[in-house]
């Protein structure tokens, strides 16, 4: 799929008013990085320059759609972008692409979004990524559940993640997907209990996954 192709999916699919949203190819773009992003990847191996020079050139361009000059993002120590003053956002990379979402601040106070190949995954690992009783809630073969799964607990993660500075494992996040949400299933981040939404869209051959905390 290509970055417009994507862009026009998601332009389609009726994502909230307020977002700025934008797809690059996965690409070690000559002059695309401020200095002081560059500098945080001069050890990286080229696969990952790419991901990070695209996930940046996706990220300006969200912003630009809400009319929001160009502005460095590094990278923090714990390896989450750093936003400019003003602006929540995500980023995700997967199957060649960097998908951002950005938003004013104050419109939302967390944004999280993965972007994954729709492939099944292997069996050993689902055991890690969903109970049984979350897998059945989708009417697909576990292998290629667990991947939904999967990318939508990532995203409710990343949203989360700037608001409350938690980490945790999968365990901790209890799916439910035909009601678009998550669910803190124990007593770390936002609480036990505590709800994430979730949007989620197959798109030609990709599972894109979507958290907003208001």
């Amino acid at each position: 799929m290509t970055p417009e192709a994507l862009k026009q999916a998601l332009d389609a699919s009726g994502l909230p008013d307020g977002l700025g949203w934008a797809v690059a190819s996965a690409s070690d773009i000559p002059g695309a990085l401020f200095a002081q992003e560059r500098a945080a990847m001069r050890r990286a191996v080229p696969s990952r320059i790419a991901e990070f020079t695209g996930g940046r050139v996706a990220a300006r361009a969200a912003m630009a759609q809400l009319g929001l000059p160009p502005r460095a993002i590094p990278m923090q120590g714990d390896r989450a972008p750093h936003w400019p003053s003003g602006v929540v956002g995500s980023i995700s990379h997967g199957g060649g692409l960097c998908l951002a979402v950005v938003a004013r601040a104050g419109l939302w106070r967390g944004i999280g979004v993965d972007i994954e190949p729709d492939v099944d995954m292997h069996p050993d690992l689902i055991p890690e990524i969903a109970r049984p009783s979350e897998l059945e809630t989708l009417s697909q073969p576990p292998e290629r559940a667990a991947l939904r799964i999967f990318s939508a607990k990532e995203s409710a993660f990343k949203a989360q993640y700037p608001i409350t500075g938690a980490t945790f494992g999968f365990d901790a996040l209890r799916a439910d997907l035909p009601n678009s949400r998550m669910v803190m299933h124990h007593d770390i981040g936002l609480g036990q209990g505590a709800e994430i939404p979730v949007w989620q869209q197959r798109i030609d051959g990709l599972v894109v996954s979507l958290s907003l905390l208001s």
